[in-house]
């Protein structure tokens, strides 16, 4: 009877499509076929922490899973042996059971549990489990109905290991898709960013020009209100270039606390006064190989994020520290990689994150603000500069609760490069200077800016027309840009 009735099952999960039909059947043919009428299976969510709960359990399975879903599986007895273990497991009355959390027997009722490891190719998927409780009382399994069992967790584990290999499937394809989707998302937005700054430089030069000429006069209002425009737009094409890479990391050896301590007047400008702003930083960092102005960014974008999250009174604490990740800390918290670093802490007193939020709140242009309000670019950037500098970033957030972003940046040893270069005085305005530059609107903003200030200036209008010109005059200056078409500024130089 049992072999007709596993064969009858295995043609019924043959078709399953997710975890939840498969156990449909097998709760039907654990039922047919013992005295059992519950089954489940407990599928960890990570190494460390939380189950999800598959199948019938208890009559309020919303309690369960998220119960299950908290769950310590280390620091929990049962939980560990059972996903340690690889024989099955007869506990035939839970209340006596020295590993159980009597709490949580008397909270739910549990009896009798008959827990067999989910194996498949060496890989422990999960655990199967029968079980009782309070209305079945204690039940403990004939030799026959355990051989069964034991046999239906051997069809569940194939079916589970054919699900999860055609769904890891499914989800490496849907990332190559996303990435190459992101890949063409950043080129563009890289090349627009590139020409709204050329635009914004002639429109921002022309203004400061104008505003210059007409000091005094009514309209100097209304150009400072271009330039506050024009300043605005500027910083979204920065957030476009450090999402398209199209900025060039200038790393350089940075002392993160004299970073946070220079910016610091500039973040407390941008909180209201029913905001606070506390800042603790250790005096013994190190230093980090870093874009200065890109982790400037990272902060800015990190505050900025934590006051709109905020709804009256708040505030917002940004904290570094060194941390030293191990393997032992790796395999407690998957989300970290072994390394010495620096870490950039921005907690928040604000209304926290729904998970549903939490997993897309890195993705470009995703954003919970109203329309007009947020570019759904900060975090974004936050990510890509930080991957790009070799570091990672931990989001701990629950609604409610605030939120709390960790940054870790490499650490090295070596001493801060300094923050200041030293530049020799100019000598008053009468050199010679060339400026090279594609764009005609922001060539002759250029020419006018040095030609006012007393400078003698000639134009290219590219790399290859500035080479004939410094071939026939002498020049004690060279302002270029850099992308140019025939020859580009950094050949030129």
């Amino acid at each position: 009877m049992s072999a007709e009735a596993l064969l009858r099952l295995s043609r019924e999960l043959h078709p399953a499509a997710t975890l939840a039909a498969v156990m449909d059947r097998v709760v039907e043919a654990i039922g047919r076929q013992t005295r059992y009428r519950r089954a489940w299976l407990l599928l960890p969510l990570s190494p460390t922490r939380g189950l999800e709960v598959v199948g019938y359990a208890l009559p309020d399975p919303v309690a369960v899973a998220l119960r299950m879903a908290e769950t310590d599986l280390v620091a929990d007895r049962l939980l560990h042996r059972m996903l340690t273990t690889s024989e099955p497991w007869v506990i035939d009355d839970l209340r006596a059971c020295e590993e159980a959390d009597q709490a949580q027997v008397a909270h739910f009722g549990n009896r009798t549990s008959i827990n067999v490891p989910m194996l498949r190719v060496g890989e422990r998927i999960g655990i199967f489990v029968v079980g009782t409780f309070a209305a079945e009382g204690v039940l403990p399994p004939t030799a026959d109905e355990l051989d069964f069992i034991v046999q239906v967790a051997t069809l569940v584990s194939i079916v589970a290991g054919r699900l999860r290999a055609e769904a890891a499937q499914q989800a490496s394809e849907e990332r190559i898709q996303g990435v190459q989707r992101l890949e063409a998302l950043g080129r563009m937005a890289g090349e627009v960013a590139h020409d709204l700054n050329t635009v914004l430089a002639a429109i921002l030069g022309h203004a400061a020009i104008a505003s210059s000429m007409l000091e005094g006069h009514p309209a100097t209002e209304l150009l400072d209100e271009i330039r506050l425009a024009g300043n605005r737009a500027a910083g979204l094409t920065r957030q476009l270039l450090a999402f398209s890479r199209g900025q060039p990391l200038v790393q350089r050896d940075v002392d993160l606390r004299q970073l946070v301590e220079r910016i610091a007047p500039m973040l407390r400008t941008l909180l209201p006064a029913s905001i606070a702003l506390g800042l603790e930083t250790d005096d013994d960092l190190g230093s980090t190989p870093a874009d200065a102005m890109q982790i400037e960014q990272v902060l800015l974008n990190l505050v900025i994020n934590a006051r709109d999250a905020i709804e009256g009174q708040g505030t917002i604490d940004v904290s570094l520290t060194r941390a030293d990740v191990d393997e032992l800390y790796v395999g407690q918290h998957p989300w970290a990689r072994p390394g010495r670093y620096v870490l950039l802490t921005v907690r928040d007193t604000g209304r926290g994150m729904a998970p549903d939020v939490q997993r897309k709140v890195f993705e470009p242009f995703f954003t919970t603000k109203a329309a007009g309000i947020g570019t759904g670019l900060g975090l974004a950037v936050v990510d890509g500069v930080v991957r790009r500098h070799e570091g990672f970033v931990h989001l701990d957030s629950a609604e409610g609760q605030g939120t709390t972003f960790r940054v870790y940046l490499p650490r090295s040893e070596r001493p801060a490069a300094p923050t200041e270069l030293s530049l020799p005085a100019p000598a008053g305005g009468t050199e010679r200077v060339l400026v090279v530059e594609d764009d005609a609107q922001v060539r002759e903003m250029l020419r006018r800016v040095l030609a006012k200030a007393g400078y003698e200036v000639a134009v290219a209008a590219d790399g290859e027309e500035a080479l004939a010109v410094v071939r026939a005059a002498e020049f004690d200056a060279v302002v270029t840009d850099l992308v140019m078409p025939r020859l580009s500024g950094d050949a030129l130089i």
